[in-house]
């Protein structure tokens, strides 16, 4: 009876040890599905924070493009009025993304060139109407008030170019500091599943 006993209380504690190991092998498990998971959403944050300038590239050569289509399909004062507006609202909205991509970074150089795109920006646009209204004068013909303004927007161009390449450069910086930040945790849960896999394998049997 007492042997019994003895055994019903062993047999017990392995299977509170079993189902500790199993607890505990779960839990590890869990963690390098976690690392992955985390590594994965912030990587796709990054992607997101770091399209920033890329982004602002797009819009500003729309802005470009709209200021083409006032040159070129303005042919009466109702016309220029119409397409100036809209290269007006294309050219706040690129204002407004570059001053917004200032707050959202936080790479000192980055900023520096996104603060000199926004001032370039504003000033070319005094440039601009000064054309439109070159371009009223001469009877609509755009030779005139494209000359006034040619080339304005190359600068501006290669500081958004220079700004992405940086950019791009910090997104890789960022990416590994995450990954290797990841794989050490894996490495982690992987080193105690080890562990775990041979308390099982060397533990005493009944």
């Amino acid at each position: 009876m007492m042997k019994e006993r003895r055994k019903n209380a062993f047999l017990s504690i392995e299977t509170l040890e079993r189902v500790g190991l199993t607890v505990a092998f779960g839990f590890f498990l869990y963690l390098i599905w976690d690392s992955s998971a985390q590594l994965e959403t912030q990587l796709k944050a990054n992607t997101d924070q770091f399209a920033v300038v890329h982004d602002l590239q797009i819009e500003y050569k729309g802005e470009v493009q709209n200021w083409k289509n006032v040159l070129l399909r303005s042919n009466s004062p109702a016309s220029l009025a119409q397409n100036w507006t809209a290269f007006e609202t294309q050219h706040k909205k690129v204002a407004d993304a570059a001053k917004q991509g200032i707050l959202q970074n936080d790479v000192r150089a980055i900023n520096v060139k996104l603060q000199a795109f926004v001032e370039a920006h504003a000033e070319n646009l005094a440039l601009y109407k000064k054309s439109s209204e070159v371009l009223a004068q001469q009877n609509f013909n755009p030779h005139q008030a494209d000359a006034s303004v040619k080339g304005i927007d190359q600068p501006l161009l290669k500081i958004l170019e220079e700004a992405d390449a940086e950019m791009d450069d910090e997104k890789m910086r960022a990416n590994g500091r995450l990954i290797a930040k990841s794989n050490n945790r894996i490495e982690q849960s992987l080193v105690a599943l080890l562990l775990l896999m041979l308390i099982a394998i060397w533990r005493p049997r009944s």
